[in-house]
């Protein structure tokens, strides 16, 4: 990084349009004399005027990036296959949006950008509440990029929530399925299949609500496997995999049979924990019948004895397309009369036991301390996060907002202050409510004093016992159902 001065890096903010005049000239009045380049963006930063990946590039001196056919990107949140997806907002009017952004080496393959901009716009004519919306496709030349606007989701991926939760209960798999099929019924009623369905490729709102995003896309990678890289290659096996479903059925190519089929697989996953088909670089074995029939079926015990839904899911991963539901249309209604019998079978107690799980983010450099922390509040009930660096915190906030944060700053010291203060503005401005914890040490009066200002933050001394922090941190929210025991343990010093 080229060390610059305050002057010099505020005239560069300045000019690349990054922070207003009057909200930048708040920051150096307010930053103390003799502060450096690094001081401003910090400053900048915790005030939420710029974001990680902008302080990032202003730091490394880049000139472009900052901005995408108008649209000011904030930071990174997913990498795909055949590009980034960055949150972004329109500075008009200040809406969140998501832009993917196509890599530049499939830029230079004039065929692979007319795929990509005649798939943006299928996806632009595609308008329903389980699909995310494709506002716009684009070429910015000043960057000479191909991009495509997309509505923002405030939530995350399938794919991620699985991997914190292992698996959903049986209500809630049908509530989030019945979403996915409304979603393909309405793209087929219209001529359109997915081709790519998976996981990562499932948006779970805020509200709850699932979201297909990526129809059509899958189309772009039709060719030649040995000209994607490794990291590719892993990430278009599914592409891959429905090829050899239907090689391996004798069924047509793009038959919407094969989406009902990896609908399934998601469910299957959803419900057991354990994706159905296992991954394979055997190409040959990949696209085998005996790979699908190897998939173990559905047990009754794994869905609490409910056989409807085994019923459910296994017709629609039966290996015989004419024995699947024949249109997601027919999925749909399947779905809505399992989803009744539910409701009949067990009234208004759903097969589930466990309570709608409360997320809580962690930040702690100590490693014996993550282990303590994330033990006690596990057994409490509650989804832990965990991370050593405070801007994970920020970043995961944005992605996904959860309902609390404990934050040692006796170990990471002034910049989980910065974070706590930036989480509790970000969460007025979502208009959420977040429960912020500042686990200090004794010596840390000056940051106590700082932090009291803040009525949402609230302040936990050392010494205190491992029960005194769960007692608080309960008193303001309350998790899923205890397990274990609650034996009087001390938080060791950091």
């Amino acid at each position: 990084m080229q060390e610059l001065s305050v002057n010099h890096l505020a005239q560069r903010v300045q000019e690349l349009g990054l922070v207003s005049p009057t909200s930048l000239e708040d920051v150096l009045r307010d930053l103390p004399p003799g502060s450096s380049g690094e001081d401003l963006l910090r400053a900048l930063e915790r005030r939420g005027l710029l974001t990680v990946l902008q302080t990032e590039k202003l730091r490394h001196g880049d000139k472009t990036g900052y901005f995408l056919g108008g649209y000011v990107l904030k930071y990174k949140i997913a990498s795909g296959t055949f590009g980034r997806v960055y949150r972004a907002e329109d500075p008009s009017n200040g809406q969140p949006v998501a832009i993917k952004v196509l890599r530049r080496r499939w830029a230079e393959d004039k065929h692979v950008v007319e795929l990509f901009v005649r798939e943006a716009c299928l996806g632009m004519s595609l308008k329903h509440p389980n699909i995310v919306q494709t506002l716009l496709v684009d070429h910015d030349k000043a960057t000479d990029q191909h991009f495509m606007v997309m509505e923002f989701v405030e939530g995350g991926n399938l794919r991620d929530l699985l991997v914190i939760r292992k698996r959903f209960d049986v209500a809630e798999t049908l509530r989030l399925l019945e979403d996915m099929a409304a979603g393909l019924a309405y793209a087929f009623s219209r001529g359109v299949t997915h081709r790519d369905l998976k996981p990562s490729n499932v948006l779970l709102s805020a509200q709850g609500t699932a979201k297909l995003v990526d129809f059509g896309l899958a189309q772009i990678f039709r060719f030649d496997e040995s000209i994607l890289d490794e990291e590719e290659r892993v990430q278009v096996e599914r592409t891959l995999d429905y090829a050899g479903l239907e090689k391996a059925t004798n069924a047509p190519p793009n038959d919407t049979r094969s989406d009902i089929f990896f609908l399934g697989c998601i469910a299957y996953e959803m419900l057991t924990g354990r994706p159905a088909l296992q991954p394979t670089r055997d190409r040959q074995f990949r696209g085998s019948r005996e790979r699908f029939l190897a998939i173990p079926q559905l047990r009754p015990e794994e869905v609490q004895g409910f056989l409807p839904v085994v019923h459910l899911v296994r017709s629609m991963m039966a290996l015989d397309p004419n024995l699947r539901p024949q249109t997601p249309q027919q999925l749909l209604d399947q779905i809505r009369q399992v989803r009744s019998q539910l409701g009949q079978t067990f009234g208004s107690r759903e097969p589930a036991t466990a309570m709608p799980t409360v997320t809580v983010f962690v930040v702690e450099r100590n490693e014996r301390l993550q282990d303590i922390i994330r033990d006690k509040l596990k057994k409490l009930g509650y989804r832990v996060l965990l991370s050593a660096m405070p801007e994970r915190a920020l970043e995961r906030f944005e992605q996904q907002p959860y309902a609390g944060v404990i934050v040692d700053v006796g170990s990471v010291g002034e910049e989980g202050v910065q974070v706590l203060q930036q989480l509790v503005r970000r969460a007025r401005e979502k208009d959420l409510t977040i429960a912020a914890y500042a686990l200090l040490s004794e010596t840390q009066d000056e940051i106590a004093a700082q932090l009291q200002q803040e009525p949402m933050i609230r302040l936990l001394r050392r010494p205190l016992s491992l029960g005194d922090l769960a007692k608080a941190i309960q008193q303001t929210l309350p998790p899923g159902p205890a397990t274990g025991n609650n034996k009087k343990r001390e938080i060791p010093r950091s």
